[in-house]
């Protein structure tokens, strides 16, 4: 926040610069007036270097860590990939009028479903 000082801040640096402050109080490295009085100043600050002072006692934010990688259930993608097959028999059956397209959920769906499961699987690095 400190570069350029002259320049105006906009609210989306003013909600950041009060999410840091919110984060350095949650770790206890702010007492409650302290944090009200600089969630105040930068509530109103006009400039980037109305910000810097806030901060200049505080260390750099740390990143959020980054999300766990979900260990999804394959079943979810099986039906919805089953479904889209049946339904695509449906529609053709429907539009060409023979139910020969049906035939396609018997043939298309195994296939279909262990093609994305292993795709599923070898996109997933939390399984290698």
């Amino acid at each position: 926040m400190t570069e350029l000082p002259s320049v105006r801040v906009s609210v989306t640096e003013r909600e950041r610069a009060l999410r840091e402050l919110s984060q350095h109080f949650s770790a206890g490295r702010l007492a409650l007036p302290e944090f009200d009085r600089r969630a105040a100043l930068a509530a109103a600050a006009d400039t980037r270097a109305d910000l810097a002072p806030l901060f200049a006692d505080l260390p750099a934010p740390e990143a959020p860590p980054p999300a766990p990688h979900a260990q999804g259930n394959p079943l979810p993608a099986a039906a919805a990939s089953v479904a889209a097959v049946v339904v695509l028999a449906i529609v053709l059956a429907t539009v060409f009028g023979s139910a020969y397209w049906l035939l396609l959920v018997l043939f298309a769906a195994p296939p279909v479903v262990a093609l994305i499961t292993r795709l599923r699987q070898r996109d997933d690095p939390a399984r290698l």
